[in-house]
């Protein structure tokens, strides 16, 4: 990412912005499992996300990012923000926004348009997530499960 420099001379932060989408089905979210031959996570589960594009509203970003990796649609007033995370990358150590939205809607059949990026959609109990998951990942589906709205992750001690 390019640096920007504040008048007083002081860098300005650098952050690359992420959505992730939980699907909500009764007591399940759906979740994928990433292939082995994937840089980022390999075989690790994961929920519907990815970067935000420039100019792109959060809540639009989630729905774009369900409907390429699901070829389902929802609704961008049909998300409701839960949570946002600000971490350290613990793969690329890149600092991160990390914005968390839930549904109940969707429309369309979930199905696999990406292949190559993950084996295919499933419905997991939220008593009995599947593992491995991303460590950022697990962390905020905690704070999630208990309504805490903000938390930072792997953040080097200051």
């Amino acid at each position: 990412m390019p640096q920007k420099t504040a008048p007083s001379g002081y860098s300005y932060a650098a952050h690359y912005a992420d959505v992730h989408l939980l699907v909500r089905r009764g007591n399940e979210i759906l979740m994928s499992r990433r292939v082995e031959t994937q840089r980022v996570f390999p075989g690790m589960f994961q929920l519907p996300a990815g970067l935000m594009e420039e100019g792109e509203p959060a809540a639009v970003a989630a729905a774009r990012e369900f409907a390429e990796e699901t070829g389902a649609g929802v609704d961008p007033a049909d998300v409701r923000f839960v949570h946002l995370m600000h971490h350290v990358s613990t793969h690329a150590g890149d600092q991160r926004i990390a914005f968390f939205f839930e549904t109940d809607r969707w429309h369309g059949e979930i199905g696999n348009p990406e292949p190559d990026k993950c084996e295919g959609w499933t419905w997991h109990k939220t008593a009995a997530l599947p593992e491995p998951m991303p460590p950022y990942l697990a962390v905020a589906l905690r704070h999630i499960a208990t309504g805490t709205p903000y938390s930072e992750y792997a953040w080097p001690a200051m």
